[in-house]
């Protein structure tokens, strides 16, 4: 796919990620990086040995319940196969190891929102520290994150209990096309959003 036609259906992947997660009433704000304001809350930096810096596709702050207020960070996948979705997530999971590592104020909560399952074979396991430590010791992670090409010097610098923690924050939704339909209407979102106001709970 030629790169300007690829961005455009990762920016598709993205709005429409951002309108779903709105639709759930469970999000009290939302941007995604292409937000003229907001899109550098979402951007940040490898701590070695690359000058681009990494970045998720939406961000926002929950709403309600044990979530109430924290902050979340989204990887967008508008994929309709499976593809290479495997590799971007191992990259994803070195990412969401460093936002929580170096800025825990920026991301309570870590989304992967697809529209094509991946690793169905590994499904239970993907939100582990394992798959955490899996996507970190990558050659192209290893240097990025820890500053070495080397396994075993990289192995000794995860931090386990961080790894566990990035692995109980993360989250996977697999959307479709029928599914963002059949969420609540704009009319009632309205209504709900009207009400909690008047409770003082926004």
């Amino acid at each position: 796919m030629p790169g300007e036609a690829m961005h455009q259906k990762g920016a598709d992947g993205a709005r429409r990620a951002k309108l779903w997660l709105d639709a759930t009433t469970r999000v009290s704000s939302s941007w995604t990086n292409e937000d003229a304001v907001h899109a550098a809350r979402l951007e940040f930096k490898w701590p070695h040995g690359e000058e681009q810096p990494y970045s998720f596709d939406v961000g926002g702050i929950l709403s309600g319940g044990e979530f109430h207020g924290q902050f979340f960070v989204a990887e967008c996948k508008n994929y309709t196969s499976d593809s290479d979705q495997g590799i971007h997530f191992d990259d994803w999971v070195a990412k969401c190891y460093l936002t929580r590592r170096d800025q825990f104020r920026l991301a309570d909560h870590f989304m992967w929102i697809t529209w094509h399952p991946f690793r169905v074979k590994t499904w239970n396991n993907l939100c582990s520290a394992e798959s955490v430590k899996k996507g970190l010791l990558l050659e192209r992670n290893r240097v990025r994150v820890f500053g070495t090409s080397d396994e075993s010097e990289a192995v000794s610098m995860i931090d386990a209990t961080l790894a566990q923690d990035v692995a109980d924050r993360m989250w996977i939704f697999v959307l479709s096309e029928k599914q963002e339909k059949l969420v609540i209407t704009p009319e009632n979102r309205a209504l709900v959003f009207t009400e909690q106001m008047k409770r003082g709970e926004l």
